[in-house]
């Protein structure tokens, strides 16, 4: 087993990358493949309705956050 340095002993990390852009892309690729396979098998009005659902849900948490 290593030993390691106390943590007064460190040095200090340095800055991270930011992967937010990566992240957001991602995200909003997963998201529409989902509503296109949605669409695919149950047809646009269902996909459409996910949409509609998963934004007014996103709202309303927003909401929620920010009386707080």
């Amino acid at each position: 087993m290593s030993k390691r340095a106390p943590l007064s002993d460190q040095r200090p990390m340095g800055q991270v990358e930011d992967y937010t852009n990566a992240f957001l892309a991602s995200s909003g690729l997963l998201a529409f493949m989902s509503l296109f396979v949605l669409a695919a098998a149950f047809g646009w009005v269902i996909a459409i309705a996910v949409a509609l659902s998963v934004d007014r849900a996103i709202l309303t948490v927003a909401r929620l956050r920010s009386r707080h």
